[in-house]
């Protein structure tokens, strides 16, 4: 696994102790914290939302592909020099916006705004993805969160106003997936008051996400049932 984020001695607001810890890829993981005002505090720390007033979050720079230049040898052969970039690390205030991404406790959707918009608009205006990669990328992750196939149309369509709040928390989860930030920070409430069908599918969801080479960052401020590793 390669390490993809860290906290260094990182103290929100409200946090009664300092928090270190590096979260690689292929990892979905809890941090626990004492309050909601402290999560609320972690939270925006680690999307960049406020800069640390103590301690330092840091993600890794690049995307760590292998170093493929090829150097010539004794005979003037090319030899393929395929050894791992080295591991270069970055306040996370000097980032490229895009790379964490969250998802909210109830969705965070913009109201006056149908739920395809919310969903796309922000990676359009981001990455511009194509439309076709878009409405694939879409399609996959409604099936893997555990909406049925054919109310997907229906959904998508609606304005948050007309869905409920699974639906929206539902949302917030896909616009998240389908931004395919490197680190995903997600407020464990997403998971209350939601049917345990849907609350498995959507961890299932987050470790598959994982898995493509990303890491998950769940925070929670009580006790939780969720399976993750919890950050000591």
């Amino acid at each position: 696994m390669t390490a993809l984020f860290r906290f260094l001695d990182v103290r929100g607001e409200g946090s009664d102790r300092a928090h270190s810890f590096t979260l690689h890829s292929g990892e979905t993981r809890l941090l626990q914290l004492s309050s909601k005002a402290e999560k609320d505090a972690m939270i925006d720390l680690a999307i960049g939302e406020t800069v640390c007033g103590e301690g330092t979050i840091e993600i890794v720079q690049g995307d760590r592909r292998r170093n493929n230049t090829a150097d010539i040898g004794p005979q003037g052969e090319r030899r393929l020099n395929n050894e791992p970039l080295p591991m270069i690390w970055q306040p996370l205030s000097a980032s490229r916006a895009g790379r964490v991404g969250w998802v909210a406790a109830n969705g965070g959707l913009i109201s006056n705004l149908k739920v395809w918009e919310n969903v796309t608009l922000p990676l359009w205006y981001h990455v511009r993805r194509e439309v076709t990669e878009t409405e694939q990328s879409v399609t996959h992750w409604l099936g893997v969160l555990g909406m049925e196939q054919d109310a997907f149309a229906g959904f998508m369509a609606a304005p948050p106003s007309s869905t409920e709040l699974w639906q929206r928390k539902l949302a917030g989860l896909l616009r998240a997936l389908v931004q395919m930030p490197r680190v995903l920070v997600v407020d464990a409430v997403v998971f209350e008051d939601v049917n345990t069908r849907l609350a498995r599918s959507w961890m299932t969801a987050l470790e598959a996400y994982g898995a493509q080479g990303r890491t998950v960052l769940v925070m929670a401020d009580k006790a939780t049932t969720l399976p993750w590793g919890k950050i000591e």
